[in-house]
């Protein structure tokens, strides 16, 4: 039933968010089209309205994943599609895996759609090498492979604001227990569960750095990690992100299982 569940989620999904996939390639096109051919006033104003619109659909990736997986919980939990929901031969766990996979899914697609009109868009022998270099330039100093450098900041970047879209889901959980102004409740709460969500791997940095004098410095001082350091400090950061949004998806489900407020 997990499966069902989570089809009609992707395709509230697809129908709300294709659009904005198909106008960030189209842009994308549209905007290394008209940097390729020979520079006018026109094609460069043209090219330059192009590639804002290009960065607007990315933006819009960005903030509308977010925003209509908050929706989605939210109607299919509380408003009126949940009479339909809550009378599934379901768990309540697997409503909430379902949006937890749901959101998941779409914002990894996101990322890879980011990426790829990025690369439509700015590609070139030139610029890669000028960022390659770039890179090479930080990895080399740190004593890193270049490879797990890149995935290990945007797997910490990645963690991030996925731990923000959970907390945004335990706030309507915890905001929709409330009688009255559940939507200011629900923003409360999910706040406050981000703040603290960062203030625990801020703490736990803090705990490692009593045994790491180069992880104490980022506390006392503006100097540079060290390669060792700057290893350590990525893999504590992942390793601390996937241990609170786990920790918050049982505490989700908890909440969740002790009932609702339907509107």
């Amino acid at each position: 039933m997990l499966n069902k569940l989570l089809k009609y989620d992707l395709k509230y999904m697809i129908k709300n968010m294709s659009a904005f996939y198909i106008l960030a390639i189209f842009f994308s096109l549209t905007t290394r089209i008209l940097f390729s051919i020979n520079q006018t006033v026109i094609i460069k104003i043209i090219g330059q309205i192009s590639v804002g619109c290009m960065f607007a659909m990315i933006v819009n990736i960005l903030i509308n994943t977010m925003i209509r997986s908050w929706v989605r919980f939210r109607d299919s939990i509380y408003k009126d599609e949940a009479y339909l929901t809550h009378t599934l031969p379901v768990t309540k766990n697997n409503i909430y895996d379902s949006k937890f996979i749901q959101t998941l899914i779409f914002f990894i697609l996101g990322f890879i759609i980011i990426v790829f009109c990025l690369f439509i868009t700015y590609y070139t022998k030139e610029r890669w090498l000028l960022l390659k270099n770039y890179i090479d330039s930080i990895t080399i100093g740190l004593n890193i492979n270049t490879f797990l450098f890149v995935v290990g900041m945007l797997s910490v970047v990645f963690l991030e604001v996925f731990n923000a879209i959970q907390c945004g889901f335990l706030g309507i959980i915890l905001g929709y227990k409330q009688n009255n102004s559940t939507i200011g409740f629900s923003i409360t709460f999910g706040f406050i569960a981000y703040l603290l969500s960062q203030s625990i791997v801020l703490l736990l940095v803090f705990i490692t750095g009593l045994f790491n004098s180069n992880i104490m410095d980022l506390f006392r001082s503006n100097i540079l990690l060290t390669d060792s350091s700057f290893k350590l400090l990525v893999i504590l950061a992942i390793i601390l992100y996937l241990f609170i949004i786990g920790l918050m998806n049982i505490i989700c489900k908890k909440e969740f299982n002790k009932g609702v407020n339907i509107e």
